[in-house]
């Protein structure tokens, strides 16, 4: 169960400090999932994983929300331009750098105009070249969208949260890239009047989003321990902890540990 011992359940009205309504709770719980590897991901498998999550149904993307990444190895157009710097008609160098072949130029003419009034022997010619390369889509992100929980009636997904509009539940939930290790982390807030139950508190913030909770970790587990990245999805580092707007902060007890662990099968 969740325990807040502290926190006790006086009627009051409602406290405004700053025009926000102080007798406002949000109550939150967040898990970490830690899946352990002898070797960091590198940059490139991590973006062949954010393929293979959209493919399996998940898309990484920023907390802005402000578009939606197609990941995958895709055709690139590459534009430069090469400045060519000529004295007299004759080819002097090449330089991509336009401020160098310019600042070539200007100090040849100005040289040569100082010596006779008016000539400037030197110009410079822009070559505009394109190239296409292929390349995969960098990540552009470390929030988690669930495609097939997110519809524009009951749960909607902004500012990298699943949000359960009729019970002001959101859900949040990133990936981490350490050193040896990958980290999911989702966190539910519930925000509620005044302070609610221990019971209640666990309804809304464990087992109302427990259904979403459970397919991100089971999307996500699919992906990371196919052959090609080999993490152990079953020997994992949990943590596990609630709190509130208070401060006050307990841990979660093992029944929910492994409520939540089990909504991956379901």
């Amino acid at each position: 169960m969740v325990h807040f011992e502290n926190l006790f359940d006086i009627p009051h009205d409602p406290i405004y400090i700053g025009g926000n309504d102080m007798s406002k709770i949000e109550y939150e719980r967040t898990i970490q999932i830690r899946y352990e590897h002898d070797d960091e991901i590198t940059s490139d498998n991590m973006k062949r994983l954010a393929k293979e999550l959209q493919k399996r149904g998940i898309t990484l993307c920023d907390n802005w929300g402000s578009s939606e990444p197609v990941y995958g190895y895709q055709e690139r157009v590459i534009e430069s331009s090469l400045y060519s710097v000529y004295v007299d008609g004759s080819l002097l160098f090449r330089t991509p750098k336009n401020y160098v072949a310019y600042d070539a130029c200007n100090a040849i003419n100005e040289l040569r105009n100082s010596i006779t009034e008016g000539d400037e022997p030197s110009k410079v010619e822009r070559i505009d070249d394109s190239r296409m390369t292929k390349e995969w889509r960098k990540v552009q992100g470390n929030y988690i969208k669930l495609h097939n929980m997110v519809d524009d009636d009951e749960i909607v997904f902004s500012s990298g949260r699943h949000i359960m509009v009729m019970d002001d539940v959101k859900i949040s939930a990133r990936i981490y890239n350490g050193y040896s290790y990958l980290q999911l982390t989702i966190e539910t807030t519930w925000t509620t009047d005044g302070v609610k139950r221990d019971t209640e508190i666990e309804d809304m913030v464990v087992k109302k989003p427990l259904k979403i909770v459970g397919e991100i970790q089971r999307i996500f587990e699919s992906a990371i321990k196919i052959k090609k990245y080999g993490y152990d999805v079953d020997d994992v580092e949990i943590d596990c902890n609630f709190k509130a707007m208070t401060q006050n902060e307990s841990k979660c007890s093992p029944d929910i540990i492994k409520m939540t662990r089990a909504a991956r099968k379901s």
